[in-house]
């Protein structure tokens, strides 16, 4: 594949794998760090202003970006002119997001302003902040493309860990309020923002032809999906909290980072699989593609599985009714193996430019879940809330893989998908026949955590073996 620079694009390896990972776990860590302090610095009312400001700056700016990350990552490597294209679609990501958050900052504080009661500066900078991490995600895009993980990871710690680092010590310095949270938060963020303009600088988008239309045409689809998604992962807490009340949706959302957790870690992951699938012509893509599946299906299935072990310690220490909980959180994390599949399908889907499919994909496999989910959630069986969650990622696994296959014959691995999915199935199992206590999940997590080492082990020394020197 030839594209404007002379030489082939690098292809994303184990090592930039691995720094993906670590900066996911850096910003998981980090954060859990600086939250105990923050809840105690501020009174409750206050952390509950920056709990949902943070919420919303995370929600609102998956859905404005609207896939367009992939897609920057993607036309990175398209044939002709595909640079300026990345460069101009990572341009209108950022001026997008930085027009519709100032214009919806001003919104805010013209309303909370008129309306007697003072403006909500806390909206507002959460506002501000949504606009500014436009340029951020924008640039990450193509630093993905690059291969360029350390600068990549370097932007999401500045624009999480950093910024709620900052909010801290605002408020540790000065006075406790929510604003001087977030205004430390947004200054940080916009910090972040500026240190990505200069890391790559975009393009403006009307001076590479056809961009502007082309990011319309691939952002408007993708809502929906970005939507659904959304709801798929944390829609669950949302559905217990309507139909049986608060008490439920957070005995629910208490251990549901046994799902959000699995799936962040296979999101870093992805940094790495994304761009070694788009990098490679579409005569390549067949090996490539089998290659990063079978990847993909062992790493959803030893993080699933070390989640589902860990489940009843995480339960003991996260929560007050470990006994009931427990088996809720070692269900939770079998929907990597479908998340997976999900993901490297929808790779795919960006390769092939039929990103349209997904306005209507996801949105179904929501659907589904939603429905498997309605009538437990009535009764406020949390097991079976879970399984149907669970489910509904397997579904939108194999919707995305029905949806690509015909287009890459020969290059699914299913065989290895089904083994990766029972094996994990049949760990449930046996941890629901075993009570719950702090011993018994220490023993699980250990043994399970074993195991997934040796096999590591295992994996990395046949690499070595079969993979010739670069001598050879």
């Amino acid at each position: 594949m030839k594209d404007d620079a002379a030489a082939k694009p690098a292809i994303a390896g184990s090592r930039s794998a691995l720094l993906y990972l670590v900066g996911s776990l850096l910003q998981g860590l980090g954060l859990l760090l600086i939250q105990p302090f923050a809840v105690r610095v501020l009174d409750g009312t206050q952390w509950g202003l920056v709990s949902t400001a943070v919420v919303t700056i995370q929600v609102v700016v998956v859905l404005l970006s609207a896939g367009l990350p992939l897609a920057i990552t993607q036309r990175w490597f398209a044939p002709g002119n595909g640079r300026d294209r990345s460069l101009g679609m990572y341009g209108f990501m950022a001026i997008a997001c930085l027009a519709i958050g100032l214009a919806a900052a001003a919104v805010v504080a013209f309303a909370t302003g008129a309306g007697g009661t003072g403006i909500a500066w806390t909206t507002v900078l959460a506002m501000v902040c949504i606009g500014l991490l436009g340029p951020v995600l924008g640039c990450q895009a193509v630093l993905r493309a690059q291969d360029r993980p350390m600068a990549f990871v370097l932007l999401s710690i500045g624009s999480s860990v950093l910024a709620n680092l900052a909010g801290l010590v605002a408020i540790a310095v000065g006075t406790p309020t929510a604003a001087n949270y977030l205004g430390a938060y947004t200054a940080a963020v916009l910090a972040t923002a500026l240190l990505a303009v200069v890391l790559v600088r975009p393009r403006a988008p009307w001076t590479v032809k056809g961009v502007v239309g082309e990011s319309g045409r691939i952002a408007l689809p993708l809502l929906p999906h970005t939507g659904a998604l959304m709801l798929l992962t944390q829609g669950a807490v949302l559905l217990l909290a309507a139909v049986s009340g608060p008490a439920t949706a957070g005995q629910y959302g208490a251990v549901l980072i046994f799902a959000t957790g699995p799936l962040t870690v296979l999101n870093a992951l992805n940094n790495s699989w994304s761009t070694r699938i788009m990098s490679v012509g579409r005569d390549e893509l067949g090996p490539t593609l089998r290659a990063v599946l079978v990847e993909a299906a062992l790493s959803a299935a030893a993080v699933g599985m070390l989640a589902s072990a860990a489940a009843s310690v995480g339960s003991a220490v996260l929560t007050t009714d470990p006994t009931l909980l427990a088996p809720v959180a070692q269900v939770l994390p079998l929907m990597s193996v479908g998340y997976a599949a999900f993901l490297i399908a929808g790779n795919v889907v960006y390769v092939l430019h039929r990103t349209t499919m997904m306005a209507y994909l996801t949105p179904a496999a929501l659907l589904l879940s939603s429905g498997a989910a309605l009538v437990p959630a009535l009764a406020g069986d949390l097991l079976a809330v879970a399984a149907a969650h669970a489910a509904g990622f397997t579904v939108l696994g194999l919707a995305y893989w029905l949806a690509v296959r015909a287009a890459t014959p020969g290059a699914w691995p299913m065989k290895v998908f089904v083994l990766a999915f029972a094996a994990h199935a049949a760990l449930i199992v046996v941890l629901l026949l075993v009570p719950v206590s702090l011993a018994t999940g220490l023993v699980e997590a250990g043994v399970v955590g074993a195991g997934a080492a040796a096999a590591a082990l295992l994996v990395v020394k046949r690499r070595r073996i079969v993979e010739p020197s670069p001598a050879n």
